[in-house]
């Protein structure tokens, strides 16, 4: 977990930011990357489903993202990630999980 200097580089690692095709000035972003292991992708996802039946603030997170795209699974991967980060974070600070954190 320390050789990750941010959040950004964490998510980058499981391969749940979008791909990006940029050309000039316009940037369009795609699918997931995916490039780390498809299982640790799966579990994260499945942890995100699990916690945003706890976590208020993950659920708010999918609500939002839920309403701006129309998509649930861009939702849940959304969750996901942050759910990542927040996971690098505790263990970097060596605290427990705060449920309903926002930041």
């Amino acid at each position: 977990m320390n050789r990750f200097s941010n959040g950004k580089k964490m998510a980058s690692f499981t391969g749940l930011t979008s791909s990006e095709y940029s050309t000039g000035e316009k940037v369009h972003r795609g699918r997931i990357t995916g490039q780390s292991s498809k299982q640790v992708r799966v579990w994260l996802i499945q942890c995100a489903w699990r916690a945003i039946k706890k976590d208020p603030a993950l659920l708010g997170r999918f609500n939002s993202v839920w309403r701006n795209s129309g998509s649930k699974k861009k939702a849940i991967v959304a969750v996901a990630r942050k759910l990542a980060v927040r996971l690098w974070a505790i263990e970097l600070a060596g605290k427990s999980y705060c449920v309903g954190v926002i930041k």
